[in-house]
């Protein structure tokens, strides 16, 4: 079975009181290496400052170097609930909507899924002709069942 993504973006928003350097070097960890960060500066709802880190891949070979990375730092358990889950997070637009949590990655070096709080948003774009979503749940079904490894 073929990686069933045409995109992938990643995301995720700093607070002050956060050490940036910490952040991007856990994000680096499931990054290619050629897919650099993003920075972008932003007010927060209070004034407060805030940064968001953010990167987008559309080359194949990348797309396929992340995902590896993903399945790498997930443990069994988060495999599983991404086997179970996986068909249920894709939206009307075809993306498959990810959340790990920040603090986990950036202290524990693994991923982990979460519901809410600090966040690594990750939006991947499933490949379906034409873009309807019956069509990404059926593509992201047979990658499930195909152990959510590619060819």
């Amino acid at each position: 079975m073929k990686l069933p993504f045409k995109s992938i973006d990643i995301s995720t928003i700093l607070h002050a009181t956060e050490d940036e350097e910490k952040v991007s070097h856990a994000l680096s960890l499931f990054l290619p290496e050629d897919v650099g960060l993003e920075r972008e500066e932003a007010e927060g709802h209070y004034g407060d400052s805030k940064v968001i880190l953010s990167a987008s891949i559309e080359n194949r070979p990348h797309m396929r170097k992340f995902w590896d990375k993903v399945l790498e730092l997930l443990s069994e358990s988060e495999m599983d609930w991404l086997s179970r889950n996986a068909v249920d997070r894709i939206a009307d637009d075809c993306t498959l909507y990810l959340r790990f949590d920040k603090q986990f990655l950036v202290g524990e070096e693994g991923l982990k899924f979460s519901k809410s709080g600090d966040i690594i948003h990750v939006r991947m774009n499933v490949s379906a002709y034409p873009a309807k979503k019956e069509l990404a749940v059926e593509k992201m079904r047979e990658f499930v069942e195909a152990g959510l490894d590619y060819d």
